[in-house]
């Protein structure tokens, strides 16, 4: 369901006045019939609206991320401009690899039935308590940068989630978000190629932000949430917005050194002893090389393993 011109005149018009069928069929050039099914699809989509004898009024907004609803946070240049709002679909980068989407496109969805992270796991998407939505970028982004450039995605939403609850976020490499050693947040990074180049990114993100432990069902032993982790519920729509606002800045200012160092120093389980399960092997992981690949000490030397496809775990 999509909010149209005609959606937002009529939210406008009962935002906290009383106005009757008849109004708004005269002002708006459609029936009246039109306009109760108008007013039943706001209600469908989390607007509680109050029906009397004498007309319609807004009572309460939706929780919905709608598009009426962000376009007052929303403080970027370019990024989600284009702004694409499901309110359930099978996968927001699904859609986004499929449709020829301009660049900074966010597409979000409330729920998505075929959620996926690497290598294919299922992400839990639990109606009005998280952020499920993906960026397009459609950009010249040499192959070699493209490790370091997808840590902009981890990196913006830490920075956001932190600046707006005062939590200490861990990034587990090479782009998952912890909070106190549980998975807090997910990124899928998917590219189209031509020659050494990419030309387009979608960038797959999941939050998990106001779950609670029923909500996780059997992932709660490994994931966990803002509100699981403090006891208070936050505003969707407005880390929504700061998120969309720290990607956009580290978008445009990318400092393939200065993104690194924001991982390194963020690195869950730096320090300490850690398996590389794909690969078979246990050490101390050290840190980030420049081109950020992991470090790890085995074997009484420094290996630097660079594969998006390792499994890496806090060893027994």
């Amino acid at each position: 369901m999509i909010i149209d011109k005609i959606d937002k005149k009529i939210l406008e018009a009962i935002r906290g006045e009383l106005v009757s069928g008849e109004k708004l069929s005269a002002t708006l050039g459609i029936s009246r019939t039109a306009v109760w099914k108008r007013i039943k699809k706001l209600e469908d989509l989390g607007y509680k609206i109050k029906h009397e004898r004498k007309g319609y009024r807004l009572e309460k907004t939706t929780n919905y991320l709608l598009c009426t609803e962000i376009e007052s946070i929303l403080k970027t240049r370019w990024l989600g401009k284009n702004y694409i709002f499901f309110k359930q679909i099978n996968s927001t980068n699904i859609f986004a690899k499929k449709e020829e989407l301009e660049d900074g496109t966010v597409v979000l969805a409330e729920t998505q039935t075929g959620g996926k992270g690497r290598k294919g796991r299922k992400w839990l998407s639990v109606e009005g308590k998280g952020l499920y939505f993906s960026i397009v970028l459609n950009r010249n982004i040499p192959i070699n940068e493209l490790m370091t450039f997808s840590f902009i995605f981890p990196v913006g939403v830490k920075k956001a989630i932190e600046k707006e609850t005062g939590l200490k976020i861990n990034i587990k490499w090479p782009n998952d978000l912890y909070l106190n050693n549980k998975k807090l947040a997910g990124f899928l990074i998917e590219t189209e190629f031509e020659g050494n180049y990419l030309y387009k990114l979608v960038a797959g993100i999941g939050i998990n932000i106001n779950h609670d432990l029923k909500d996780l069902q059997e992932l709660k032993e490994t994931a966990t949430s803002l509100k699981i982790e403090t006891g208070k519920e936050y505003d969707r729509k407005s880390l929504f917005g700061k998120i969309l606002s720290e990607i956009e800045n580290l978008v445009e200012e990318f400092d393939r050194k200065k993104v690194i160092e924001e991982v390194d120093k963020s690195l869950l389980w730096k320090g300490e002893r850690v398996k590389l399960v794909d690969e078979g092997i246990e050490g101390v992981l050290v840190g980030l090389n420049s081109s950020g690949g992991i470090r790890v000490f085995t074997d009484n030397k420094i290996k630097d393993f660079y594969s998006g496809e390792i499994t890496l775990r806090r060893a027994e």
